[in-house]
């Protein structure tokens, strides 16, 4: 399984705002691949978030991403989400492989 991380802050008061547009980008995802997010609000500082994605593997999340970037509404909803955070530069982004001990 691939996994994307994403990490930012939102600027103050902006939280609601940043609900809509994922709520919104999952919609458009979803039409294009099975995956499954996690969106986590940091406990102590309410202004940091995290995104876990999980898509059935590398190129799957490839093959979805490169159409899913051509949708106008997702481009309009990155636009909206960059003005939502405080600056691309606190913006990281990460690339993983889920170990399961699990499997046989």
């Amino acid at each position: 399984m691939f996994v994307k991380i994403y990490r930012y802050r939102l600027k103050p008061g902006k939280e609601q705002e940043y609900l809509e547009i994922q709520n919104e980008a999952e919609r458009i995802y979803s039409s294009f691949i099975d995956k499954q997010s996690l969106f986590l609000q940091n406990h102590d500082d309410k202004e940091i978030w995290q995104e876990i994605h999980f898509y059935p593997d590398k190129k799957s999340y490839i093959d979805a991403v490169s159409t899913v970037d051509q949708q106008p509404e997702i481009q309009v909803l990155y636009s909206r989400f960059l003005d939502v955070i405080t600056s691309l530069e606190e913006l990281s982004e990460e690339n993983h492989q889920l170990i399961d001990f699990h499997e046989k």
